[in-house]
């Protein structure tokens, strides 16, 4: 007679999934809120609790109690490139899973020359005021046009008055009252 260990795991069949190369990105959140025995996970749509739970064991040798997963939905937003054309972004899944020993996320580094952060600072910098110096660029050529379309509007319509008025030719409209129409 087999035991009930035996025919637990081939209900459960926990580690039987193998993965040697995986085709998915599973990425650890840093989330200071949650106690050390919680790990966040941003996982594929497609990713199960019990994938997560044979990826951690596996890769990582981690054991897994409870899981908890939501999707969230991102919201509706319009294209740069088509106004008007409105889509929403794929939704995002997130694994919040309870482990057997806590994990606690290692301190920042006092000197972070060797990963280049002053660099990334300055390169963001610069480009943020690229970015501000060609929004002001473009705002004052636009009102720029702005004004001048006003000016040349304001033109035409003096002209086309003043011409309208010389070029006016009286005209004499009577009403024919038994087919109402006009004659003139």
């Amino acid at each position: 007679m087999a035991s009930n260990l035996e025919i637990a795991k081939k209900v459960i069949g926990f580690g039987s999934k193998r993965i040697l190369f995986p085709k998915f990105t599973v990425a650890l959140m840093r989330t200071p809120s949650l106690s050390p025995y919680h790990a966040k996970f941003e996982v594929p749509l497609n990713f199960s609790k019990f994938d997560i739970k044979d990826y951690l064991y596996h890769a990582y040798n981690v054991k897994c109690f409870n899981i908890r997963s939501y999707v969230k939905l991102q919201p509706v937003r319009d294209t740069h490139y088509q106004p008007r054309h409105w889509f929403r972004p794929e939704s995002k899944k997130y694994m919040t899973v309870e482990m057997e020993k806590p994990f606690v996320w290692p301190a920042d580094p006092e000197d972070w020359e060797p990963w280049g952060k002053k660099d990334q600072e300055n390169r963001e910098k610069e480009s943020m005021e690229q970015v501000q110096t060609s929004l002001t660029k473009r705002k004052e050529a636009m009102k720029a046009l702005r004004r001048q379309a006003v000016d040349v509007l304001q033109q035409n319509r003096n002209k086309t008055l003043v011409n309208w008025e010389k070029e006016r030719q009286q005209k004499v409209v009577e009403a024919d009252a038994r087919r109402y129409r006009q004659k003139i």
